[in-house]
């Protein structure tokens, strides 16, 4: 069987989609199945170049970005040329290109759509995306839900539901990966104090200006740093530097990738605070859970975000931008050492029994065969 997947970005441009992406394209490999990508490019021209499993991967040069969408105008070309190579085309949205390039390019594959999230706020571009992604839709074999609970909460998915299939988005375990002499590093660099991390892209709904404000609420044997990069960068650091937190929280920016298991390691509890569906899945909260970190986040209606973190037996779900749910339980993990540590137990459990890029992988390579058997 021969698979593309056709992503916003691939790595190492880093994020949610783009990582799930990367697991299910070097899953499918490692299984025996050619998968190679397609995808946005950061600048113009684009490039052509081989993964180290084998794999090629497309990079279309754009011209910039518009309503966070890379105008890659050569991607519908590139699809279009490749019409007829592949048994499967599995599209990872919301991508208004990605869309536009299947619109354009009319791949003759089976089509499986890859639903990691609605489109939430944009809704001026919904006017010219929405009958684009009705076609995608009405077109497409098969539909990827990361969790039941944003499948059953989409309105744009509820007319297709006998095509949804519920596929949890799984990671690889990092953990070999830790350096124990960076995770001692970085322990000492707050002076042995106890580490609540949070990690993701400095935007809206990350909700990082609620953990700033509860941070305030925090013991002062307690430091939350912050990874990421991103708009809401130079707010934050105003915002703590004017209400003196600069001792309790810390904007590390960006963490590169070979540094990120020193850090899921090093902290003692990872902090999710994000505030809307945009926040449709968390795979950040699966890397903490690889390191057996219990988790807090948000009871975001609608997301899988809830579900993922089990509350009481994973970590806690607060109310959204509820800054003094949060710090209290925080707090509640942080001073509770044994049922800090059997949190930690449970959320690696819960990792190992259904968030693995092996289960991930399996379970799609099992639509794709159902989708291709006469």
């Amino acid at each position: 069987m021969r698979i593309l997947q056709v992503s916003k970005f691939y790595p190492p441009v880093l994020g949610g989609i783009e990582s799930a992406a990367w697991e299910l394209t070097e899953g499918l490999n490692r299984a025996g199945h050619r998968t190679d990508v397609l995808c946005s490019f950061h600048r113009w021209p684009g490039e052509r170049s081989r993964a180290e499993a084998g794999y090629d991967i497309i990079r279309a040069g754009s011209l910039g970005r518009l309503l966070s969408t890379s105008m890659a105008p050569s991607m519908p070309w590139h699809l279009a040329r490749l019409r007829g190579a592949y048994d499967i085309v599995h599209v990872h949205l919301p991508d208004p290109l990605a869309g536009m390039a299947c619109l354009l390019g009319r791949p003759t594959g089976r089509l499986v759509l890859h639903w990691h999230s609605d489109v939430v706020r944009q809704r001026r571009a919904m006017k010219l995306y929405g009958p684009l992604q009705d076609w995608l839709l009405r077109r497409a074999d098969a539909v990827v839900a990361t969790s039941q609970p944003y499948a059953d909460s989409s309105p744009a998915l509820q007319p297709w539901q006998h095509k949804v299939h519920v596929i949890p988005i799984g990671i690889s375990d990092d953990r070999p990966l830790v350096n124990p002499a960076r995770v001692q590093e970085i322990r000492r660099s707050v002076r042995g104090r106890r580490i609540v991390f949070a990690l993701g892209r400095m935007t809206y709904y990350k909700g990082f200006d609620h953990l700033v404000s509860a941070a305030a609420r925090l013991a002062d044997d307690t430091v939350v740093l912050i990874g990421g990069v991103g708009e809401m960068a130079e707010p934050l650091r105003s915002r703590i530097a004017r209400e003196g937190l600069a001792g309790r929280v810390q904007l590390v920016g960006h963490v590169p990738d070979h540094e990120l298991a020193d850090h899921f390691e090093a902290c003692d509890v990872f902090c999710m605070p994000s505030t809307v569906r945009a926040e449709a899945y968390g795979v950040a909260m699966l890397e903490a859970m690889v390191h057996g970190k219990p988790v807090i986040a948000s009871d975001i209606a609608g997301s899988g975000v809830p579900w993922v973190n089990q509350h009481g037996l994973t970590g806690y779900n607060v109310a959204p931008g509820d800054s003094e749910a949060l710090g209290a339980a925080i707090r509640r993990v942080l001073d509770d050492g044994p049922g800090r540590q059997a949190m930690g137990s449970a959320a690696r459990q819960r990792y190992l029994h259904n968030f693995t890029s092996a289960a991930m992988t399996a379970a799609t390579l099992d639509l794709y065969q159902r989708l291709t058997t006469p």
